[in-house]
């Protein structure tokens, strides 16, 4: 008997603990976000731009559909902005 079984599937199918894991990592990458918006230094700001984008890759990869209706938000990591960089 697999631990899938015992855990309860939200509306998507998933499983409740995946879903807490892919809205952590958004929310993650939210907060890094935010604290790029506020660095002066262009080296850190990078680096938390960085961590915002390797955060939502991985929220979007975990996704069932493979994060197909989020590709355009944040198709690879570190490669291409997350929504807002500009």
């Amino acid at each position: 008997m697999s631990s899938e079984s015992q855990e309860s599937r939200g509306p998507s199918g998933l499983i409740a603990s995946l879903q807490a894991r892919i809205a952590r990592y958004r929310e993650q990458a939210t907060y890094f976000t935010q604290l790029a918006e506020t660095e002066p230094v262009e080296t850190i700001r990078d680096q938390w731009k960085t961590l915002a984008r390797d955060y939502a890759y991985l929220a979007t990869t975990l996704e069932p559909d493979g994060g197909l209706s989020r590709r355009t938000l944040y198709p690879t990591p570190r490669t291409s902005p997350v929504a807002g960089d500009a």
